[in-house]
Formats: structure tokens, sequence, C-alpha cells
């Protein structure tokens, strides 16, 4: 009777280990998955942050299109 005991005591610790082994394999593969998450949205804030300084580039070249036009233009008064 002690034997069957033992060896179902066993049995259950066994099985807890290899649940144990399932579980840190398993997490390795969500951690992975939040990696990847992660990957995605720091390249979208580097897109957004390249889309937002194109942008201003442009109303700057707007900005010297206006400077430039107003200081090389004819003088009409004479």
């Amino acid at each position: 009777m002690l034997a069957v005991v033992l060896g179902v005591m066993t049995a259950r610790l066994g099985m807890v280990f290899l649940g144990v082994a399932g579980v840190a394999v398993g997490a390795v593969g969500v951690v992975r998955g939040l990696f990847v998450i992660a990957g995605f949205v720091v390249f979208g804030g580097f897109a957004m942050m390249l889309g937002g300084m194109l942008v201003m580039f442009g109303g700057l070249v707007v900005v010297f299109d206006g400077v430039f036009a107003h200081v090389c233009a004819p003088d009409s008064s004479g």
C-alpha cells in the first residue's frame, strides 16, 4: 500500500514538473510575441516621426519660398 501511495505521489510530481516545463516553453513564445508587437509599435512611432519631420520641412520650404519671393521681387514703385 505504501509503495502504491509513493508511486502515485512520484507520478504527480513528475506531471507537475512536465507541466511547469511546458509553461516555460510556452512563455518563451509569449515573450517573443510581445517583443514582436513592441517592435511594430516602435517602427510605427518611427514612421510617424519621419512623416512629421517631412511635413515640417515642407512647411519650411514654403516659408523660404515666400521670403525669397518678397526679397527677390522686382520693385514696382518706379
